[in-house]
């Protein structure tokens, strides 16, 4: 007899989810602006780069309403290399966070500030994916597509309360006209 090691799976955590556009609220924001080291549960170590890690809550799903809203997931917004320092890089996931909340001038203000405070109870719009690594391999969590964030309360928020509401009511018509 073989003994083949099995995958644990999605045991634990949040669900996955895959919603191509939900308004998303930052519940909880951590700046750590230093290298550190992380203890996992099973006994093995990373190194984490300087990184805003943030506590996540779907507000509305504008896909598919009522479905996963609620919950809350992790996820984090890294730092990047630029000539040795870590710095918030402007194309990158965590520049496009700033650039939602303060806009792209932020980046052109030797005064700007950064304060994880001001990320806290701060709404956006967004696609989240099931997490996975470099090679494609699911892992348990989910992530914020860096590319889909956008500000809360715009166009694309009203569109798609329209199209819910339109589809409704041609529902509605719908069932109307069967005759009895």
């Amino acid at each position: 007899m073989v003994l083949v090691k099995k995958s644990a799976g999605n045991s634990g955590g949040a669900p996955s989810l895959d919603i191509l556009a939900a308004k998303l609220r930052i519940v909880e924001a951590e700046l750590s602006l230093e290298e550190r080291e992380v203890k996992l549960d099973n006994g093995r170590t990373f190194m984490a780069e300087p990184n805003l890690n943030v506590k996540v809550e779907v507000v509305a799903n504008m896909v598919d309403p009522g479905v996963d809203e609620g919950v809350r997931f992790y996820d984090r917004f890294k730092l990047k290399k630029d000539d040795g320092e870590w710095s918030f890089a402007k194309y990158s996931k965590l520049g496009n966070l700033i650039m939602v909340r303060y806009g792209e001038e932020w980046f052109d203000d030797p005064r700007a500030e950064f304060e994880e405070a001001d990320f806290e109870d701060f709404e956006f719009i967004a696609q989240i994916e099931p997490k996975s690594d470099s090679k494609g391999k699911p892992l348990t969590g989910n992530t914020i597509n860096w590319k889909s964030i956008r500000p809360a309360g715009g166009a694309e928020e009203k569109e798609a309360k329209e199209a819910r509401a339109s589809a409704s009511r041609e529902e509605e018509g719908d069932f109307d006209n069967i005759p009895l």
